[in-house]
C-alpha cells in the first residue's frame, strides 16, 4: 500500500530496487499528491512537522527522494534542509573542492572535473565524527550522465565478509587509516584538491596542526607547502546501534580507486590500522560488486535526496556539463544530541577545572592543551599545595594568565567560569570532592579508582541519581582502555572474527609505588589497597573485553619486598606488592591478573585475549599487537602440530605520536580519554566509562584484597551490598554483594573514606 503523508504520496521510479528483507523499496520516492503542488516553503514546513517521520523512513529505506516539488536553487534547498531537526554540521576534513552558497548550510556537492567519477563512500568516513545525514538537491540536471549512485552499506558488508573473510577479519580488528597529501592552495583539477587551509577552515599552519591533533591526525609539512596527513585509526566495519545492522562504513574503496592526482596514489591512500597494505584484490572485488548492485537514478530538476549516512553509501558518475547538484550535511537529531544543562553553549570550548595538580593533574593539563583551544581549555586549577599550584601554572605556560587558581577545591566548584572538572586528588578524597561536585551540574571526569570503598562508590551512584535532572555527564577515568594497542585488542575481540572469547590474561611487571604527597599511598586505608588503587584499571579492562560482569574472585599475594624498610608515624606500609588474581565472569569467560611491583625498572603491560579461533596480544610501552589465528585444528595426535598446521602470528606496530608520548606516561591514552570525555560532554556520544563501571572495578579489587586475607574465593552477586550498611538507603539499581564463599572468614578491614580535611601528613622515621 502506497504511503500517503500530509500532501505527499509514495511514487515509483524506474531505478528503484526492492530491499533484501522485503520491507520496502530503495530509495523511497515521495511526490505531491495528484493535482497539487508543493513550494519550497511548503516542503520546509512539511519537513519541520514530519522530521522524525522522515528520519524513520530514511532508517527503514536508506534514502528518501522528493520529486516534483517546486524547489529551485540554494535558498529553496536551504529552507528544506534547515527544517530537518538536526544539529548543523561544518564540512571540516573533507577532500572535495566545494563552494559555500548558504553559510553553514548549503554548498556545491563536488566541483572536481566532470570526467572524474567519484567512487562509493560514506560522507566524511575518514573523519572521527561524520555527519548523520546528507541532502542533495538537483539545481541543474546534466543532459548525459551525472547520476549520484547509492547502495545499502549493509549489503556491501555482507558481501565483503562472505567473499573475503580473512581480509575482512583484519579490517574489523585493525581498522584503517587514510593518507592524503593536501595542497597549500585548492586544486580544482582534482577530486581531492581541497587545500589544507580550506579543509580545516584555517589560515595558518599552527591552526591546522591544532585541528589535526584534535582529530588524532598525524601530519608532515612538505617543502612546497603541501601537508601529508595520516588519520587516526578508524573502524571500517561498524554496527548501527539503531538497527543492529553491520555496515561497511568507510572510504576505503573511494580512497583506493579514486584518490589519484599529482600528489596522491589511490592504492597507497588507505592502509590497515597497523600500517600494512590493504588487499588490492578485495578492494577491486568490492568496487565491482558496488557497481553491479548500485541504484543510479536519473536526476530531475528540483529533486532532493535525503540519505541516512550511516546506512547508505553514495558516489558520482561522470557527466556532460552543465550540471549542478547542491549538498547539505546534518548532524545528530537534536533530541539525541541534547546534553544535560551546562554552564555555556556546546559551541564554545569546554572550560575545565583540574582538582589536584600532582603528576596526574599535570598530565591532564598537557593533554587538554593538545586537544586544541576550540575543544577545551584549562580554566582553573585547585590544590592545597602552593608548590603544586605553581607547577600547574608552569605547565600552562603562556596560558596561565587566563587560568584561575584556588587553594580550596570548593571555590573552584563554585566558579561559574568552569564547565567541567577533572578530579585528580588522592584516592580517599574522591568521595568528599564528588559530594560537592555532583550537585553543581558540571561535567565530571573522576580519576581511578572511583573511590576507595564500595560504600563510597554506592554513595556516588545515589548522588548522581538524586541530581539527575541538573547534573552534567559523569565519567570514571580508566586510561588503560585508551592505550592504542589495547584499543586494537578491543576492536579485534569486539569484531567476533576470532569467535567466542574464553580467557583474558593481564600482566603488569613494574617498579614500586612512587612517593606521593605526604606518603598517603603507603597505606590501605587511604588507597583501598593495591588491588583497588593499582589494579582497578585491569579489572575494568577485563570486564570491558569480556563484556560480562564478574561473578567470583580468588586471589593470592602479599608484600614481599617493597616499602618494608619504611617506617612512618602510622606504622609500616601495609600495601601488597604482588598478586595473582583470578576472576570468573557471568558469560563463562575467565580473567587472570599477574601483578608484580618489584620486577623491572620499566613499567610493562601485556594483555592477552584467547578466543575459539585464535588469540590477540597487546603490549605496552612497545605499543604492539600480535594476532594469531588458529588453523581450526580440532584434535591432535601423539605429536605436536607441524609448522604447516599452525597459525602464523601477525605483529602490528602502533607507534604513539611524539607529542602525545611527551604529554604523559600512558602512551597517549590520556589524550584519547579526554577526547572521549569532551565528546560525551558535548552530547556527541554516550559516556564510555560510567560510575557503575568504576564501582564494579573497585568491587573486584576489594574482593581480591579480601580473598588474599581469607584465603577463600569471594562471590559478587547482584543483590544489595554490605556496603550499604545499617540505616543506609538502597541504591536504585541492583548492586553486587561481597560475600565470602565459606563461613568464618575474616572480613577485610578497609576504613571508610570521606573524612574532610587535607591529605594526612605521614612523617617518615627514617
Amino acid at each position: 500500500m502506497a504511503l500517503l503523508l500530509d500532501g505527499l504520496t509514495q511514487v515509483s521510479i524506474p531505478e528503484q530496487k526492492e530491499l533484501d528483507d522485503g520491507s520496502g523499496v530503495f530509495p523511497l520516492a515521495l511526490a505531491p499528491c495528484a493535482g497539487t503542488t508543493m513550494t519550497a516553503s511548503q516542503l520546509g514546513q512539511w519537513t519541520k512537522r514530519h522530521t522524525a517521520k522522515l528520519r524513520e523512513l530514511a532508517m527503514r529505506h536508506g534514502a528518501v527522494l522528493f520529486r516534483g516539488c517546486r524547489v529551485r536553487g540554494a535558498q529553496d534547498f536551504a529552507a528544506m534542509s534547515g527544517s530537518v531537526d538536526c544539529e548543523g554540521y561544518d564540512y571540516i576534513g573533507g577532500a572535495a573542492p566545494r563552494t559555500e552558497l548558504v553559510p553553514g548550510l548549503v554548498f556545491t556537492s563536488n566541483e572536481s572535473p566532470p570526467d572524474q567519477p567519484i567512487p562509493f563512500h560514506h560522507e566524511l568516513a575518514q573523519s572521527p565524527e561524520p555527519p548523520s545525514y546528507i541532502l542533495f538537491h538537483c539545481e541543474t540536471a546534466s543532459a548525459e550522465g551525472g547520476a549520484t549512485p547509492i547502495i545499502h552499506s549493509e549489503e556491501v558488508a555482507k558481501f565483503f565478509e562472505a567473499t573475503y573473510p580473512e581480509f575482512a577479519g583484519k579490517v574489523a580488528a585493525l581498522g584503517v587509516r587514510y593518507i592524503r597529501v593536501m595542497p597549500e592552495v585548492t586544486d580544482p583539477t582534482s577530486a581531492q584538491g581541497r587545500s589544507w587551509k580550506e579543509t580545516y577552515n584555517v589560515s595558518t599552519r599552527e591552526e591546522a596542526e591544532k585541528a589535526m591533533r584534535r582529530q588524532g591526525t598525524e601530519y608532515e609539512w612538505l617543502p612546497n607547502g603541501d601537508c601529508r596527513t595520516t588519520t587516526a585509526i578508524l573502524p571500517a566495519l561498524r554496527v548501527d546501534g539503531r538497527t543492529g545492522k553491520r555496515v561497511f562504513f568507510n572510504s576505503m574503496i573511494a580512497a583506493f580507486t579514486g584518490w589519484n592526482d599529482s600528489r596522491n596514489v589511490g592504492e597507497k591512500a588507505v592502509v590497515l590500522g597497523d600500517g600494512s597494505p590493504v588487499d588490492a584484490q578485495a578492494m577491486r572485488g568490492v568496487a565491482q560488486f558496488m557497481q553491479e548492485r548500485r541504484v543510479a537514478f536519473e536526476w530531475h530538476q528540483g529533486d532532493i535526496l535525503f540519505i541516512d549516512n550511516t546506512l547508505v553509501m553514495h558516489a558520482r558518475d561522470t557527466f556532460t556539463p552543465p550540471r549542478r547538484v547542491l549538498a547539505s550535511l546534518r548532524g545528530l537529531p537534536l533530541a539525541e544530541a541534547a546534553v544535560q544543562p551546562a554552564v555555556q553553549p556546546a559551541a564554545a570550548p569546554m572550560r575545565v577545572g583540574i582538582i589536584g595538580t600532582g603528576a596526574m593533574g599535570k598530565e591532564h593539563i598537557r593533554n587538554i592543551e593538545l586537544l586544541g583551544e576550540d575543544a577545551a581549555v584549562v580554566a582553573a586549577v585547585a590544590d592545597s599545595s602552593e608548590q603544586a599550584r605553581l607547577e600547574a601554572l608552569q605547565e600552562l605556560g603562556m596560558l596561565a594568565s587566563r587560568c584561575k587558581v584556588f587553594e580550596n577545591y570548593a571555590d573552584l566548584l563554585a566558579c561559574e567560569e568552569v564547565d567541567a572538572v577533572v578530579v585528580c586528588t588522592p584516592n580517599f578524597q574522591h568521595i568528599e570532592v564528588l559530594r560537592l561536585a555532583i550537585p553543581t551540574g558540571k561535567h565530571i571526569l573522576c580519576e581511578k579508582p572511583l573511590c576507595t570503598t564500595v560504600r563510597d562508590c554506592e554513595e556516588v551512584e545515589r548522588l548522581l541519581e538524586e541530581h539527575a535532572s541538573v547534573r552534567g555527564i559523569f565519567m570514571t577515568g580508566m586510561e588503560y582502555r585508551w592505550m592504542p594497542p589495547i584499543q586494537q585488542l578491543i576492536r579485534e575481540t569486539d569484531s567476533g572474527s576470532l569467535g567466542r572469547l574464553h580467557t583474558v590474561t593481564i600482566r603488569e611487571h613494574r617498579f614500586p609505588f612512587l612517593v606521593k604527597v605526604n606518603n598517603w599511598n603507603r597505606f590501605n586505608k587511604y588507597t583501598g589497597g593495591t588491588l583497588v588503587e593499582k589494579a582497578c584499571h585491569f579489572f575494568d579492562l577485563m570486564r570491558r573485553i569480556v563484556r560480562s560482569d564478574p561473578v567470583t574472585v580468588y586471589a593470592t599475594g602479599g608484600q614481599a619486598m617493597n616499602h618494608k624498610d619504611e617506617v612512618f608515624e602510622e606504622g609500616q606500609p601495609d600495601i601488597i606488592d604482588h598478586a595473582f588474581v583470578c576472576v570468573d565472569f557471568a558469560n563463562g569467560a575467565r580473567g587472570m591478573l599477574d601483578l608484580c611491583m618489584f620486577a623491572e625498572d620499566e613499567q610493562t603491560e601485556q594483555v592477552t585475549a584467547v578466543c575459539e579461533l585464535g588469540k590477540v596480544e597487546a603490549r605496552a610501552p612497545e605499543s604492539t599487537v600480535r594476532i594469531l589465528r588458529r588453523k581450526q585444528i580440532r584434535g591432535l595426535g601423539r605429536t605436536p602440530p607441524a609448522p604447516s598446521e599452525r597459525g602464523v602470528a601477525q605483529v602490528h606496530n602502533l607507534p604513539v605520536p611524539a607529542d602525545l608520548a611527551k604529554a604523559g606516561y600512558h602512551e597517549g591514552a590520556t589524550f584519547f580519554e579526554l577526547r572521549e570525555f569532551v565528546a560525551a560532554a558535548m552530547g556527541r556520544q554516550e559516556v564510555p566509562v560510567s560510575a557503575r563501571d568504576g564501582k564494579v572495578a573497585v568491587m573486584v579489587g576489594t574482593a581480591a584484597q579480601q580473598s588474599i586475607l581469607t584465603g577463600k574465593a569471594v562471590h559478587l552477586a547482584d543483590v544489595a551490598t554490605e556496603a550499604h550498611g545499617a540505616g543506609q538507603p538502597q541504591a536504585q539499581e541492583p548492586s553486587m554483594k561481597l560475600q565470602v564463599s565459606t563461613s568464618g572468614a575474616r572480613p577485610m578491614v578497609v576504613p571508610a573514606s570521606g573524612a574532610a580535611g587535607p591529605v594526612p601528613h605521614i612523617k617518615s622515621k627514617l
